[in-house]
């Protein structure tokens, strides 16, 4: 295998080299399999999946993904002693630089014990993205409960941008990237104008990565969706809308100021074909948007106004745009360090399609965090629908809150969503 990075992908790598940035998962287990099955599963994982054996390598001034010969396979089993111990190995493994060179671009951790298995895997985010990272967990517990025996061995993708549609593919596409930039920069003079004199997110090295997880109950998440639909608002949307508003309140002590959040685009639905989540990958886009934001402002108002700006942004396109421009984005970023990228930041990937129970395995937590450093936005996170739940997980440095402080950013989060819909 030899398969040139894409643009999307180059810009992660330029982002890992600046600082750490993996995808930890965590998959939590009671009736947990035992490190040998658990063992033979990854091996027949790394069998079928081409990138489970690849490292990176330049040649001249374009990196490619190349298999390794005899590629070993990354698994360490450790005591768990506790019910919270797998929180700081996740933390450990944010902050854990990849040799890409060498590769594998991936490590697994299992923490077992008393009947009881914590899974966490550390992934290069090259390779890796929400939606096919919950279809290798599957894959993985299907092969440890002996329901799954022929899945066939993998070959490589094409890179996100190869598979785009018109206009955004070949020729054609400098037109509508041109649009989006020009569309960006003048947001951005817009933003640094309204901010004058204000707070902003600031650069500060050295700030060490710290986790965070709030879990909505099922009442909740229920209610947050139907009253979201008669309002004509997605969960995403309001999701956002309150970290922004919570952030906002302990952060920038409630006063008006324009804030930057980012939120992700699942973009396997949208290449010519899809592409499945069986293929690892990282097919996903990344879209900023600037607003208005106060303490004490209507949730709703803000709910709103977030949605119809990301509702317009992705009807005009700019996911495949913003793809497009990723590389050169971060390496203004890295080279230059006078910036961040914003204040917030939320993944939220639907419902995942795992099961509650494999064989007599029980999947009882499931977690994920990107490695928070210090050109990223203040406060990032990712949910996901589990169990019916909504499972929150936050990253954010030490050198930008305490964890009371984001404790009570958290519990912020909460009232304003329980508020929002008087449960």
């Amino acid at each position: 295998m030899l398969r040139e990075l894409g643009i999307f992908e180059k810009a992660l790598l330029i982002s890992n080299r600046h600082a750490p940035f993996n995808v930890v998962s965590v998959l939590r287990m009671e009736a947990a399999p035992a490190p040998e099955t658990v063992r033979a599963a990854l091996t027949r994982l790394q069998a079928r999946h081409p990138l489970l054996r690849a490292r990176i390598v330049d040649r001249g001034k374009r990196s490619f993904f190349e298999a390794i010969p005899a590629a070993k396979l990354p698994f360490h089993v450790i005591q768990r002693s506790g019910d919270e111990s797998w929180r700081q190995v996740a933390e450990q493994e944010m902050a854990f630089a990849h040799q890409p060179a060498r590769g594998p671009l991936f490590r697994v951790i299992y923490l077992y014990g008393g009947g009881y298995g914590d899974l966490v895997f550390n992934f290069h985010h090259t390779i890796m993205d929400a939606s096919s990272g919950v279809n290798l967990l599957d894959e993985v517990l299907q092969w440890c409960a002996a329901e799954k025996t022929d899945l066939p061995a993998l070959e490589p993708v094409e890179a996100l941008e190869e598979r785009f549609p018109p206009p955004y593919a070949g020729p054609w596409r400098g037109l509508a990237t041109a649009r989006y930039a020009l569309a960006q920069v003048v947001d951005m003079v817009g933003y640094r104008w309204r901010n004058r004199g204000k707070r902003m997110p600031i650069v500060q090295p050295g700030g060490r990565t710290h986790t965070a997880t709030l879990v909505l109950p099922e009442t909740l998440a229920a209610a947050l969706a139907q009253t979201g639909r008669r309002a004509g608002l997605t969960l995403n949307s309001l999701l956002n809308a309150a970290l922004l508003l919570a952030t906002n309140r302990h952060l920038y002590e409630g006063k008006p100021v324009a804030m930057r959040t980012f939120t992700f685009v699942d973009m396997r639905p949208f290449t010519q074909p899809p592409t499945p989540a069986e293929h690892l990958g990282s097919y996903i886009s990344m879209l900023g948007q600037t607003i208005d934001v106060r303490g004490d402002q209507e949730f709703w108002a803000l709910a709103k106004s977030l949605h119809e700006k990301i509702y317009r942004s992705l009807k005009s396109g700019d996911k495949f745009s913003a793809s497009l421009l990723s590389e050169g984005m971060l390496s203004m970023l890295t080279r230059y360090q006078i910036m961040r990228f914003g204040a917030t930041a939320l993944s939220y990937s639907g419902v995942v399609p795992l099961a509650k129970r494999y064989a007599g395995i029980r999947v009882v937590g499931l977690h994920g965090f990107i490695s928070a450093f210090d050109l990223g936005p203040e406060l990032g996170s990712q949910a996901r629908l589990f169990h019916d739940q909504i499972w929150w997980d936050f990253i954010y440095l030490d050198s930008d809150m305490s964890m009371e402080l984001a404790g009570k950013i958290l519990a912020e989060i909460r009232s304003i969503l329980e508020n929002a819909c008087r449960c």
